[in-house]
């Protein structure tokens, strides 16, 4: 090869690896706006709860970042608030897969698993949380969790191995440790360990108020991440230890069956609700009707009197009465004697007339010029006579 033929060929491999760095630059500076774009506008998007558009940015964005563990993050938050939990799911799994400490991570899987009622996979990524976090009540609030599960489960050995570390921490509320020990002692009694039951009824002692607040803001993730059930579970504790808001636990359960459909749930927060205020008989008639459609008539019985114990001539419920009356198959007077009593009543008058008339029809105007000509007739013969 000639000293020109060599120096053209130098140049042009020079060239060639020019090229091809200008190429790797300009497609690395592609892919780094691209990614600066995404990010905004998923941030946009998260700052107005737009969830669909989260779920397409970031994705999108995965595509040239693979390993950014936050878009996977992000996603499975809107996926959560999509409904979509199998997906959010596996978005969490990616994140843990990146970054096994993430803690906002496990505790959304911890939820989510939760929710799911797979106690042994909740706990895998919560007991992690406890352990690098000890003496936090939040943490210690969602191990309470845990431990409903596993009981709930019927795996009770397991369940009071996670009470006695909440019960036995230092930093659990004396109120909480109280409640805990009584809860331990029945464990053991039902499992037949008297000398354990013993032990947890000998360290029962009053003590402060547990953290209501903490409880409360637990309510609100398991509400966020649609775990309706471990909610209700949450506030059932709650009416039990904190009893100025009692009333409004068991209002918030009640629409918390409503907006999960859950009919036993939403009548245990009316029952509750009836129980705190037994002078609300509005409540009242709904719990009533709410039996009687089931054919519960013993339980509609005894909500009916309850409530009319409070206001003996209340039509709502004197129109209730006379339907249960129907239903125990009662003489014709009595049922329409407790429809008359709500026909005082011009909110009622329409609906205690119908009852009426469908156990006594009215009459025709045929009929009463029959009678009207009958009587008339009778009353000649008997003036003739």
């Amino acid at each position: 090869m000639t000293r020109r033929a060599c120096l053209s060929s130098n140049l042009l491999l020079t060239v060639l690896l020019v090229v091809v760095a200008t190429t790797q630059t300009v497609a690395q500076t592609a892919v780094t706006d691209s990614v600066r774009k995404y990010k905004f506008l998923g941030k946009t998007a998260r700052d107005k709860s737009d969830h669909v558009d989260v779920v397409d940015y970031y994705t999108r964005l995965l595509t040239f970042k693979r390993d950014y563990h936050l878009a996977h993050y992000y996603t499975a938050r809107a996926q959560l608030a999509l409904g979509n939990q199998e997906a959010a799911k596996a978005a969490l799994l990616s994140v843990v897969a990146l970054k096994p400490r993430h803690a906002n991570t496990n505790l959304l899987l911890f939820q989510v698993y939760s929710g799911q009622n797979k106690p042994d996979s909740a706990w895998a990524h919560l007991g992690p949380l406890v352990a690098a976090n000890p003496g936090q009540a939040k943490y210690r609030a969602y191990r309470r969790t845990i431990a409903d599960l596993y009981r709930r489960a019927g795996k009770v050995t397991t369940a009071i191995g996670h009470y006695e570390a909440i019960a036995e921490d230092a930093a659990t509320p004396e109120g909480m440790q109280r409640q805990l020990r009584e809860l331990l002692a029945v464990l053991y009694d039902d499992l037949g360990d008297v000398s354990q039951a013993l032990v947890w009824r000998k360290k029962l002692a009053g003590g402060s108020e547990v953290e209501v607040e903490s409880l409360s803001k637990m309510v609100d993730l398991q509400i966020e991440t649609k775990d309706y059930k471990g909610a209700c579970a949450t506030l059932e504790t709650l009416t039990r230890i904190d009893s100025a808001g009692r009333y409004s636990h068991f209002h918030r359960m009640f629409e918390l069956g409503e907006i999960s459909a859950d009919r036993a749930m939403e009548l245990a927060g009316l029952e509750g609700m009836a129980s705190c205020q037994p002078k609300d008989l509005e409540t009242v008639a709904i719990i009533a009707q709410i039996h009687l459609n089931r054919n519960d008539l013993k339980a509609v019985d005894t909500w009916l009197h309850r409530g009319l114990k409070q206001a003996p001539t209340n039509a709502q419920l004197r129109v209730l009465l006379g339907d249960l009356l129907v239903r125990y198959e009662a003489p014709e007077d009595s049922v329409i004697a407790e429809y008359e009593v709500a026909l005082h009543d011009p909110n009622w008058a329409s609906v205690a007339q119908q009852r009426i008339w469908k156990i006594r029809p009215p009459e025709t105007e045929e009929e009463k010029l029959k009678k009207s000509f009958f009587g008339q007739s009778s009353a000649e013969d008997d003036g003739g006579s």
